[in-house]
């Protein structure tokens, strides 16, 4: 039975519970995505943190607002607190959603509470190439350096509320975003534009030619007029006969360029023959669009964009493995995204007999898991053969089998080496 580990192996395979208790945590962590049609901010903030919010209490019985409540005084709240100016131009934010949890036992600038968790999704829309963008930060602790002892260690350790430490993501690239309250404006540029070639279908597909075929309709009907009338005079004299073909004839030429239809025929030739160096660009690029697959917005974009990449028979379980745990994000708990995907060995053999390949694939994935208040980097380790296949005249994964996987050092988004790969 094939190992369809492949889901694990993931995504999800980012998500690892920590061995350490975390004894120090904000309760405030802005999530910031940059796509393109919009900037996303998703913020997790404590209720208590978030004016709009603060008299909302842990178990309190209120019923708790959503985004169909009071969008504007919300809106107009964080667009005061924490402005973004994208290319010079202040933007307002948009409320997408607004959801609330009760967690107990959190801990809480290093002590253990109960709490209320708001999770707001704010999106700023987009409509140009963005050059820049600036963030404000009003939202801080009243608080100074507050002093916690580590339970492994023993040791007193001293931390600062007031320092943000955040990732803004662009195209799957973690760039790190820096904020505090001595500094609360930070600017992002972004980078100069690369162009590369499509990631997915540009090496191994098969090359489609559109062939168009024009038919007189005018000189068709003319001519089946003319079969109709020699038909009825067959019988008249040879003048006549001659008459009617000549006048067919004639009509028919005379219109020939009027009432065109035009009939378009595709015609899809074979995929490409793949040496080793070609079967080995064809597997990287779809096994990139696997991580990709999952950064699209909606469960139909994951499940067509999954099947760009593998064979009809892989799509299903692979959306099944995967997407139960990005469902997560949403229910609480760490949360994991791809940063880098670093390629290590890859050896092909062709299949003759089959018109197959073989591949074996050993590759590192970097990645951002985060916590309510803190994210920390993952790094893990996998070998696994993959096979290539022709399906619908396309190259595509057809099976998987892993055979190895393991946590190794972390490395953080600037640490790439020449074979890394930012999910481009």
């Amino acid at each position: 039975m094939r190992k369809l580990a492949l889901g694990a192996l993931l995504l999800t395979s980012l998500i690892l519970s920590d061995s350490q208790a975390h004894t120090f945590q904000t309760n405030l962590y802005p999530d910031i995505e940059l796509k393109e049609d919009k900037l996303v901010i998703e913020l997790w903030i404590a209720s208590f943190l978030f004016p709009p919010f603060q008299h909302i209490n842990y178990g309190d019985g209120k019923e708790r607002p959503n985004e169909n409540s009071a969008p504007m005084k919300i809106e107009s709240f964080f667009n005061e607190t924490c402005p973004v100016s994208i290319n010079g131009i202040k933007q307002m934010p948009q409320l997408e959603w607004l959801k609330f949890e009760e967690m107990e036992e959190v801990s809480h600038l290093g002590q253990t509470t109960d709490l209320t968790m708001a999770k707001l999704k704010f999106n700023y829309p987009i409509k140009e190439d963005v050059r820049n963008i600036k963030f404000g930060w009003g939202l801080w602790f009243p608080d100074e350096p507050i002093t916690v002892e580590d339970p492994e260690s023993l040791e007193t350790v001293s931390h600062d509320p007031n320092v943000l430490d955040m990732l803004i993501f662009v195209e799957g690239d973690a760039q790190p975003l820096y904020i505090s309250k001595a500094e609360p404006e930070f600017i992002w540029h972004a980078k100069p534009k690369a162009f590369s070639e499509s990631p997915v279908n540009s090496t191994g597909t098969a090359t489609v030619t559109t062939q168009s075929t024009q038919i007189p309709l005018a000189s068709v009907l003319i001519l089946f007029v003319g079969l109709l009338l020699f038909i009825k005079v067959a019988r008249s004299n040879v003048p006549v006969k001659i008459t009617v073909l000549a006048a067919t004839c004639i009509c028919s030429f005379i219109f020939k360029g009027s009432l065109m239809i035009e009939f378009n025929q595709s015609d899809r030739s074979a995929p490409p023959q793949l040496d080793k160096e070609k079967a080995k660009n064809t597997f990287t690029k779809l096994h990139r669009g696997i991580y990709r697959a999952f950064e699209s917005e909606t469960e139909d974009a994951i499940y067509n964009n999954l099947a760009k990449s593998v064979t009809h028979n892989l799509v299903g379980p692979l959306y099944e493995d995967i997407y139960q745990s990005l469902i997560m994000r949403d229910e609480g708990g760490a949360v994991s995204r791809v940063n880098r995907i670093e390629y290590l060995d890859i050896q092909t053999a062709k299949d003759e007999k089959h018109e197959k390949h073989q591949v074996s694939c050993n590759w590192q994935v970097h990645g951002t898991v985060r916590h309510w208040g803190h994210s920390h980097f993952r790094s893990n380790e996998y070998e696994a053969d993959y096979e290539l296949a022709i399906e619908n005249g396309l190259w595509k994964i057809s099976s998987s089998n892993v055979n190895m996987q393991k946590r190794v050092r972390s490395k953080k988004p600037n640490e790439g080496t020449p074979n890394s790969d930012q999910k481009s």
